[in-house]
């Protein structure tokens, strides 16, 4: 027998709302049809056309106090389907030789397991008649994916945000790899950078000078000595490098673009940088040394998308909303631990926004599988993190202080 829970996690992943094309509006039929059955509140928001922003709301008994925000994103990366064992976008339920089943999709793992999770704990909380103090607000945001810049970027500055009247964030965490729940209060510094190089033309069988390519090249052998530098320092440091990771600054150069035909020599090369800056630097300074590299090779730099500001969430035992996390892992008998979100997440914005926000998920040993070939999660944490997320709504939204 399928829980119905899974049958209802199964039908959002079916909704193909991957990148470049995604459904968002097969995301806004799910999450609308969801929040009529439960008994939510709902409000579709377009900040930016077709890529909507679905708020699902439960009323609390005062809601002047600060309401509690539960944030996930609707979009997924592409697929390489040759690469995959089941259909990316079939959710198929698998069972394994413990007993326990794997359910295999694109946006398994990232992230919306989390949102279902939401929904589940939220449609426990109402039917069980009980009511919170603080509103809940549930946002279903678009381009995540794409860094948010025309998803939670623009939603943060609407008046629809505002009106939500946030006080404090569940947002995007990671499944942990072992018995630890990991909860972010920081994450790194994104920064996607093109650097585009012209050179002299050609036949491919001349020696010509100043081609494209050989301005490229130091600009890529820098960016591979940094990178360097940065493994080698991960790996000195003490303890798991999942865990330290963030302590560093990630540099993958994911783009190369130049050339029509193999005997003409290219006029022009371009390479894209994914940079995600440790959170313990001034990304500004990062930016200053890209911009300085570019020029001293003649390069044109672009700024694809970088994040300028990064606020962390400061929060320690005396504020309620810290203490009231940590009673709930407590009581559920999970070690948390803090830590920096090694990616970027919307939580960047609403931390800008002045709200605090962490970021968790609450599922354990369990194989990190996000963005990768078969993502999949294992049935049985599924079904585990919805009453932590019961068990965390109602302490953080009956908090009367």
């Amino acid at each position: 027998m399928v829980p119905d829970s899974v049958k209802r996690f199964q039908e959002y992943l079916r909704i193909k709302s991957v990148h470049p094309t995604p459904d968002y509006w097969g995301c806004v039929d799910f999450l609308v049809g969801q929040a009529k059955e439960i008994g939510l509140e709902h409000k579709v928001v377009e900040c930016v056309k077709d890529k909507p922003v679905v708020i699902l709301t439960l009323p609390g008994t005062n809601p002047s106090l600060k309401s509690i925000l539960l944030n996930s994103h609707t979009d997924v990366v592409p697929v390489y389907e040759e690469h995959w064992n089941y259909p990316p976008f079939g959710a198929e339920r698998v069972l394994q030789e413990n007993g326990d089943h794997r359910i295999y999709a694109r946006g398994a793992q990232d992230m919306k397991v989390t949102g279902s999770m939401y929904l589940e704990a939220l449609r426990e909380i109402k039917n069980s008649g009980k009511q919170l103090v603080r509103n809940v607000h549930a946002m279903f945001v678009p381009e995540e994916e794409l860094g948010g810049k025309l998803g939670m970027a623009q939603f943060i500055k609407s008046d629809e945000f505002k009106a939500l009247n946030g006080g404090f964030g569940l947002d995007e965490g990671a499944l942990s790899f072992n018995e630890y729940t990991f909860y972010f209060t920081r994450e790194r510094t994104v920064c996607w950078t093109k650097y585009t190089v012209h050179g002299n033309v050609g036949h491919g069988s001349q020696l010509i000078k100043d081609t494209a390519v050989e301005k490229l090249l130091p600009i890529m052998n820098t960016m591979a000595d940094f990178r360097k530098q940065q493994v080698d320092g991960l790996n000195a440091m003490e303890g798991n490098p999942l865990i330290n990771q963030g302590h560093f600054t990630s540099v993958n150069m994911t783009m190369i673009e130049g050339g029509q035909q193999p005997n003409v020599i290219p006029a022009t090369y371009s390479l894209v940088v994914d940079m995600h800056i440790s959170a313990d630097l001034d990304a500004n300074e990062n930016f200053k040394w890209q911009e300085t590299l570019a020029a001293e090779h003649g390069a044109d730099l672009e700024f694809i998308n970088r994040v300028t500001s990064n606020v962390s969430t400061v929060l320690d035992d005396t504020n309620p909303f810290m203490n009231a996390f940590k009673t709930v892992c407590k009581r559920q008998n999970r070690i948390a631990l803090e830590a920096i979100m090694p990616a970027a997440t919307d939580a960047q914005y609403v931390r800008n926004a002045g709200i605090p926000a962490i970021g968790v998920n609450p599922m354990r040993n369990h194989p990190p599988l996000v963005h990768d070939h078969n993502e999949y999660v294992n049935e049985s944490e599924f079904l585990e993190g919805i009453p932590f997320y019961v068990d965390m709504i109602q302490e953080l939204a009956n908090i009367t202080e």
